[in-house]
């Protein structure tokens, strides 16, 4: 049975890292090494909480670094893995018992599979399954649709680099799983809930979205970051961006003709005390 290495980033998340910890000694597979990266913490909760654990010399193989953000942290940890596998779990998630057994018998079992990963669903501040695409080629082109926490083989993980840690917006994973796919690797999504990603009010995504140049830039950036995929793929990828734009034309078609229409509607006077107390509610 093949080591695993769940490699767990943790800044400042004491208040849920527990939940994250019990999730990874609840899996059915059990040669699995944790590895938690203190990524320079300054919460006392969350030092306390660390500290505990290195104080029980448990199963749990502790690691400081100071602040080298979720991409840097991951390669420092995996740089200290045993496992032939890698999974990454972040500190305010959780995996079901069954994900690492699963993940582990499609690597083994399929030489050209590079990525496993799965369903997932959404909880904290909302809740729900996270909508994401069914895996596809022409939809892994256009954009990310495997989150980080998907298991890899680790000899994969150096012949490509690791995680690049100088993409300061995020966004690394995305590129990472290029990368892994430039090495001639398929990645295999699970069909079912194996994983579940948890809502904060605020994050590094959430953050992210909000400013167009640092996406535009970031996505850049991967592109030209991937030279020989995207050549490789050349025809397909204009396929794949050319209808999208299309999609998203007839997308802004029908939200302004939604605006019309409300407008319209605002200046009929009954319709519009209906809608004024609708808003109200």
């Amino acid at each position: 049975m093949d080591k695993v290495s769940i490699i767990m980033p943790c800044y400042n998340d004491g208040t849920y890292i527990q939940e994250a910890i019990n999730s990874v000694r609840k899996q059915t597979y059990k040669n699995i090494e944790l590895i938690i990266i203190d990524d320079g913490s300054d919460d006392p909760n969350t030092l306390e909480i660390l500290s505990k654990l290195a104080e029980q010399k448990s199963d749990v193989k502790l690691l400081k670094t100071h602040r080298l953000r979720p991409a840097g942290a991951r390669n420092f940890g995996i740089q200290h893995a045993e496992g032939k596998y890698i999974l990454p779990l972040d500190s305010d998630d959780i995996i079901k018992p069954e994900y690492v057994e699963k993940a582990v018998a499609i690597l083994e079992n399929n030489e050209s599979v590079g990525v496993v990963y799965c369903y997932a669903e959404l909880f904290g501040e909302k809740t729900g399954r996270w909508e994401l695409p069914d895996y596809s080629l022409d939809k892994m082109l256009l954009d990310n649709i495997v989150f980080v926490t998907a298991m890899f083989h680790r000899e994969d993980w150096e012949k490509v680099g690791g995680f690049n840690s100088e993409m300061h917006h995020g966004m690394e994973d995305y590129d990472f799983w290029l990368s892994i796919m430039e090495l001639g690797r398929e990645i295999h999504q699970i069909p079912e809930v194996l994983f579940h990603y948890r809502i904060k009010p605020t994050s590094r995504t959430t953050e992210f979205m909000v400013n167009i140049h640092s996406v535009q830039k970031t996505y850049r950036d991967i592109y030209l970051h991937h030279p020989q995929l995207y050549e490789k793929y050349r025809d397909k990828y204009a396929y794949v961006l050319r209808e999208a734009l299309i999609e998203q034309l007839f997308l802004n078609k029908a939200l302004q003709e939604s605006i019309l229409i409300l407008e319209k509607i605002k200046r009929i006077p009954v319709l519009k005390t209906v809608i004024k107390k609708f808003i109200m509610k």
